[in-house]
């Protein structure tokens, strides 16, 4: 499949069916995260895939209520970092955020050629969840990705169900690509 169109079929849906992803998936899932590029080849990410359901379970419990749809998912990678795995630059600029982001976007662009979704969300108590996984207290972590096999999306909200079955509405890519210098197209638009 041409990358363009892997990206492009790389959703974040929440029908989900609660059927096991194989290991096998799984870990190529991994390996796809471990050939990602960082910067000094210091791979700075970790992830913990949980499947086992008590886990699952407990992991669950620490998701905000916008997420109920990911209590269906019969895995959920938990992807971290530390400032301290990856260099500061002189200048003030972290590598480690860069590198896990880099590494969890070649993770789920494999999920989709495995036939899964893979939906990051930032919508748990990520202390709670750090305690539930036995993540060190220095690590940071910096999203859950929930992973299933498509299902049924009749469990859904409204709002969510219309998420689901509509266009993807993307910037205009002159509004976020420019060439040779900065321009006044490229400023963010505030969202109040």
């Amino acid at each position: 499949m041409p990358l363009l169109k892997s990206i492009e079929m790389r959703r974040s849906f929440r029908a989900l069916d609660e059927k096991p992803i194989q290991n096998e998936i799984l870990l190529r899932l991994a390996e796809a995260a471990r050939l990602t590029p960082s910067w000094g080849n210091k791979q700075p990410w970790r992830i913990v895939t949980v499947t086992a359901p008590s886990q699952l379970t407990a992991l669950k419990a620490t998701l905000t209520p916008g997420n109920y749809w990911a209590k269906k998912s019969p895995a959920i990678a938990a992807f971290v970092t530390s400032l301290d795995w990856d260099g500061r630059l002189d200048d003030g600029r972290d590598y480690a955020l860069f590198d896990l982001g880099m590494a969890a976007m070649a993770y789920q662009l494999q999920a989709v050629e495995e036939g899964l979704i893979a939906h990051p969300i930032a919508g748990f108590d990520a202390a709670s969840a750090k305690r539930v996984l036995d993540i060190p207290e220095t690590a940071i972590l910096e999203t859950l990705i929930i992973l299933g096999f498509p299902g049924d999306p009749s469990g859904l909200s409204e709002k969510h169900l219309a998420s689901e079955t509509s266009a993807r509405l993307r910037k205009p890519v002159d509004e976020i690509a420019g060439f040779d210098r900065w321009s006044d197209q490229l400023v963010p638009q505030r969202r109040d």
